[in-house]
């Protein structure tokens, strides 16, 4: 149950749908509708493991510490698109303060040091500068709005990864292989919502709703292989029965479930 508003409780589902470069579907996992695409990936990537992907191009739900780290530890090449930095406007961002891999500390752009303090329950390291350097520094109402005059930078412990990560994002030829997404599950997407469905929950209960998701993804790669086969000249009435057949479950299936 999830809250749509200030005054509707509604039952939502989020369907997470994989796919190849092709668009074939090739698995898919239910979520209650509250749950971030970050915390339901596990379920949906020890599906498509088994596949052995070079490359998995996700949109920036995905894009976290922990998701770059078991992908590029699997020995695949994860491909995010570009974020916008979240830092306050007319401050510096983070990427104006220099870290030092060596000393494991930040220096910023007035040449202070920003030590370790210590790691959050989170998993981040945070850094903090010395209050009484940064009080004098021309640059304090562009970095810190703090009352002691600390600045603090807090970085992941797994942020080498999102470091590999950005830096597979600018390799030549993979900007041209993140806008295909738009050709592949984008448009996947947008014909589950339209033409099956999906814009909302139909059925309670999460176990319906992996029956609907996968009669219809089921459906939806017959009818992509009968469009290529006739394209080919082959003769597609068989398919199309197949589909017709399939529809009928499913129908049959819906009564069953509302009973």
């Amino acid at each position: 149950m999830t809250r749509k508003g200030e005054h509707k409780h509604v039952f939502a589902y989020a369907v997470e749908t994989a796919c190849d470069k092709h668009g074939w579907i090739l698995g898919y996992t239910v979520h209650p509708g509250n749950e971030h695409d970050s915390r339901t990936f596990k379920a949906l990537y020890d599906k498509i493991s088994k596949l052995n992907p070079q490359m998995v191009v996700a949109d920036a739900g995905y894009k976290t510490p922990a998701i770059a780290h078991q992908l590029l530890e699997d020995g695949i090449q994860p491909l995010f698109p570009y974020t916008r930095p979240k830092t306050k406007e007319g401050f510096f961002g983070k990427h104006e303060f220099a870290y030092d891999e060596y000393y494991d500390c930040y220096i910023c752009p007035g040449a202070h040091i920003l030590t370790y303090s210590t790691t959050n329950r989170s998993g981040y390291k945070e850094y903090k500068s010395c209050g009484e350097h940064c009080a004098e520094c021309q640059y304090l109402s562009k970095c810190t709005e703090s009352k002691d005059h600390v600045k603090m930078i807090t970085r992941h412990v797994w942020e080498e990864y999102m470091e590999v990560a950005e830096d597979i994002r600018h390799t030549i030829g993979n900007r041209q292989i993140y806008q295909l997404r738009k050709e592949t599950i984008e448009r996947i997407f947008g014909t589950a919502k339209e033409q099956h469905g999906f814009r909302y929950t139909q059925y309670v209960g999460k176990a319906r709703m992996e029956m609907k998701a996968g009669l219809t993804f089921a459906c939806m790669n017959l009818k992509k292989l009968a469009k290529i086969l006739e394209k080919r000249g082959w003769n597609t009435v068989r398919f199309l029965l197949i589909l017709k057949k399939i529809k009928r479950k499913e129908v049959l299936k819906e009564k069953w479930c509302w009973a």
